[in-house]
């Protein structure tokens, strides 16, 4: 009786394993980026529509209109009063919060129309002057003209 022993893989086993590796990786690879390109607008969504919600209080609060001014090119948006910028509105660098980053890369603001303009003002008593909406990649958030509740299409 002969016995033959196995001394490790063949060459046809090791190009096998090797393009499961391969197709396994591309996949996850696709994945990651589908579910990251996700998240960043949703972080998006989050920070523009807190924002809204903070604008619409602050101008309750201090009985004045302020006015949120976004900028489609810049990919950013800056808070106003009746003195000009407010520098130290909360996650803004000098008042201008930009969605142009390193973590928020690949999101655009592709379109903004609050009555045919790009600014959302809110009236001295939290009522927005005019609703409209914020287009990002493929959602839309939408400002109530009454109330300035938002929702996202």
């Amino acid at each position: 009786m002969l016995k033959t022993f196995s001394r490790g893989f063949s060459l046809i086993e090791l190009i096998v394993i090797i393009v499961l590796i391969g197709i396994f990786t591309t996949m996850a690879l696709t994945r990651t980026y589908t579910g990251m390109t996700t998240i960043r607008e949703q972080i998006a969504i989050d920070q523009i529509t807190n924002d809204i919600d903070l604008v619409r209080s602050m101008a309750f609060a201090r009985n004045e209109a302020i006015t949120i001014k976004f900028n489609i090119e810049q990919e950013s948006y800056s808070v106003h009063n009746g003195s000009g910028i407010i520098t130290d509105f909360p996650n803004s660098d000098n008042g201008v919060v930009s969605l142009d980053n390193s973590y928020l890369r690949n999101l655009d603001i592709k379109t903004v129309n609050f009555g045919g303009a790009t600014d959302l003002q809110f009236l001295p008593l939290g009522d927005p002057f005019t609703g409209g909406t914020v287009e990002l990649n493929t959602k839309t958030i939408t400002v109530e003209s009454v109330t300035g509740k938002w929702n996202i299409d």
